[in-house]
């Protein structure tokens, strides 16, 4: 059962993508800000404070793979982006 349970909460989970991707964007984008203020505090200039943040994070777009793939049918995602990008 709980198997067939976490199908079903990934297969409905599908479906809200777009919202589920933009919140948890803002929320990156939130923490990288945070991050980026204590360096700033500490005394770093903007670049490094910046910089320093994103290498805290381990990488933005390495993070949102990463919770894509942990929410979603690796598969039929994989599909979706491959017919879309094959039809640009």
């Amino acid at each position: 059962m709980g198997r067939l349970w976490a199908f079903w909460a990934r297969a409905t989970g599908f479906l809200t993508r777009s919202r589920r991707d933009r919140e948890f964007e803002e929320e990156l984008a939130s923490h990288l800000e945070m991050h980026i203020e204590d360096n700033l505090r500490s005394g770093m200039t903007p670049a490094e404070a910046r910089r320093a943040a994103l290498l805290k994070l381990g990488g933005v777009e390495q993070t949102k793979e990463l919770y894509r793939d942990r929410q979603g049918l690796p598969m039929v995602d994989t599909l979706f982006r491959d017919v879309r990008r094959g039809s640009a």
